[in-house]
């Protein structure tokens, strides 16, 4: 083989190479620097577990919490932006959503306000849908979505929400 072809391609595979790298650390400075502005964000409230569960839990996908009104702001604190399977219940204290490898999301029935159907959030988009219920974390209004494995279960959920608490329903 000739020397300068395997110097080109070599020089083309580290070249590569350094062109992945820096965009890698370009993401994750981007991502400190998104921690960081959201140091503010106060961590989710603990169910102490003891509220009669209203709605029994429903399987699926935790898709994320955004900031409420731009669904592309993923909250990146207390893992609140990390996807996982898991299960949502509504019991009388609020909606628990139990996630796989990750810690509780807890959303205290006062902090709801509002729950609907919609076809995306947090860059993912479903044509069956997701229920997102709109709340209260401090100060900041955030929109959390779940994805039922069983796309009916979004409007049941919806009806026993707008039954337990005064919400604004669409």
């Amino acid at each position: 083989m000739d020397f300068s072809l395997l110097l080109e391609r070599s020089l083309l595979t580290l070249g590569t190479l350094a062109f992945c790298a820096v965009g890698y650390l370009l993401m994750a400075r981007g991502w400190r620097s998104r921690l960081s502005r959201q140091a503010d964000v106060p961590a989710p409230p603990v169910s102490d577990g003891a509220a009669r569960v209203l709605v029994d839990w429903v399987p699926g996908l935790y898709v994320g919490t955004t900031a409420a009104g731009d669904w592309l702001d993923r909250i990146a604190v207390h893992q609140l932006s990390d996807r996982a399977t898991g299960e949502l219940c509504l019991a009388e204290d609020g909606v628990h959503v139990l996630r796989d490898g990750l810690p509780e999301v807890f959303v205290p029935r006062v902090d709801l306000r509002g729950a609907t159907v919609e076809q995306s959030l947090a860059g993912k988009v479903v044509s069956t849908g997701m229920l997102v219920l709109t709340w209260r974390l401090g100060d900041r209004e955030l929109a959390t979505a779940f994805r039922a494995d069983d796309p009916t279960a979004h409007a049941r959920l919806r009806a026993a929400l707008s039954a337990l608490v005064p919400l604004e329903i669409s």
